[in-house]
């Protein structure tokens, strides 16, 4: 997954809105291999708690790491871990299936992203604008896949 990840952070932000979007969009983007996003998620929770005292907010911050193994098992083919066996639906390989799941996820969070921002006139300009942008990378992303049929999935 490349850019669903960001609707996972934007999803997450409205579960709780004292964590920034920053560390957030951080946490998303882990690496692939299992050890490394469990080791990670331990250090992420462990870190964030012990800086906030907010064991709730390191517990999201954990599983939006985690996140990262399955969004990418539903569209890649990653290593569970180094030399070991690859996993995953490979939905890269059909860049309309991946359009389609990595657009589901983002709009998903886009709206439960919305959610969190104050009360004003018109929110929703914001938020289509950043919806629209978000889903324009990634028919960009998918286009150039099926274009350059050599291009690294990863």
């Amino acid at each position: 997954m490349y850019i669903g990840h960001v609707g996972v952070a934007l999803a997450a932000r409205r579960l709780r809105t004292r964590i920034g979007l920053l560390v957030l969009l951080v946490a998303t983007y882990t690496p692939d291999s299992i050890p490394a996003v469990l080791v990670f998620a331990l250090v992420g929770f462990t870190a964030y708690a012990f800086a906030t005292r907010d064991w709730t907010s390191a517990l999201i911050i954990s599983l939006v790491m985690l996140s990262h193994l399955l969004l990418d098992w539903v569209t890649g083919y990653k290593p569970t871990w180094p030399g070991g066996p690859m996993i995953g639906l490979q939905l890269y390989d059909n860049p309309a299936a991946d359009f389609l799941a990595e657009g589901i996820v983002i709009f998903a969070g886009t709206l439960l992203y919305e959610r969190t921002l104050p009360p004003r006139q018109r929110p929703w300009v914001d938020v289509s604008i950043m919806l629209g942008a978000l889903l324009a990378l990634q028919l960009t992303v998918d286009v150039a896949h099926m274009m350059m049929k050599t291009l690294p999935k990863c």
